[in-house]
């Protein structure tokens, strides 16, 4: 138990600045604390220096303003995912049969099913780490409060908000059901209730919180670099937003259906997997230089 207390003061200690974490190492190195009392003394520092961040008013706009409506129109893009993978997954995992694996026909139509569920998943996990990235990049001081509410925003949006929307929006544009809800599939309570929430969870939360610390390093970058990794951000979160369901609907934004197949629409779509390239700059870096990589810092 003892250790255990001592490694979340260790854990819990990262939460404050690396100066004021020297500093508050050394005092509990010399108090003689208990594990227990050093960590009830860690955790009210920690309490207190937050929510002396939250009477500014700049955390609040990027709750109500960016954080909330990412969550949101990431969690109603991750249901339609769930709901078309969930289909596949369902004609392989509840039809499964061994003798398919000796005909050449069924490695094409698993190949092809990969590939399409791939492209389905990739460009979510894109804009999940990218709304991760920018979060991030606001404060590093505050990222450990903010993945701490993206994640319940998460979780409202997959339990409550994205059913309740897109159950709106398909009557509102007189679709009386949605695609999913005469699918024998969805009687089943695995692919309607958990699965969604296994997509949310590894395709959303995980990538988010993964680009929140990857973030908290942008201020370390050169400023050419920050500006097109700004740009490349909110490209991808524009295609987010305008490919989500409804967007076009509801504001009779039809001119962005005429530009759809234009140059500029399939630039921004290529922009979107700007995080892959990032990762692989980094870990290229990190391989040359034998440390953890900034891109743009010294090396470029």
């Amino acid at each position: 138990m003892t250790r255990t207390c001592w490694w979340l003061v260790d854990r819990v200690s990262r939460m404050l600045e690396p100066s004021e974490q020297d500093a508050v190492r050394g005092d509990l190195a010399e108090s003689g604390e208990s594990g227990g009392q050093a960590l009830r003394g860690v955790l009210g520092l920690v309490v207190r220096r937050q929510a002396a961040l939250w009477k500014d008013w700049r955390p609040w706009v990027v709750l109500v303003g960016v954080m909330v409506p990412l969550g949101m129109a990431l969690s109603i893009v991750s249901n339609l995912t769930a709901g078309v993978s969930a289909t596949y997954l369902w004609l392989y995992a509840n039809n499964w049969d061994w003798a398919l694996l000796r005909h050449a026909e069924f490695w094409y139509e698993l190949r092809d099913s990969i590939a399409f569920i791939f492209m389905r998943c990739l460009p979510l996990v894109c804009w999940s780490w990218t709304a991760g990235f920018v979060l991030g990049s606001k404060s590093r001081r505050i990222v450990p409060v903010y993945g701490i509410l993206f994640c319940l925003v998460l979780v409202f949006g997959v339990l409550l908000g994205a059913p309740r929307y897109l159950a709106y929006f398909f009557q509102y544009a007189n679709r009386p059901l949605s695609p999913n809800q005469n699918d024998p599939i969805f009687a089943l309570a695995f692919y309607r209730e958990i699965f969604p929430l296994i997509v949310q969870a590894v395709l959303v939360a995980v990538p988010s919180v993964w680009g929140m610390r990857q973030g908290v390093e942008v201020g370390r970058l050169s400023p050419l670099v920050r500006i097109v990794l700004w740009i490349a951000a909110i490209g991808t979160l524009t295609m987010l937003v305008i490919q989500g369901p409804g967007f076009v609907f509801f504001l009779h934004a039809y001119w962005l259906q005429r530009i759809s197949q234009g140059w500029q629409m399939r630039l921004l779509q290529i922009v979107v997997y700007w995080p892959v390239a990032y990762l692989a700059a980094s870990a290229i870096l990190r391989r040359w230089h034998g440390r953890i990589p900034t891109v743009g810092v010294d090396s470029l």
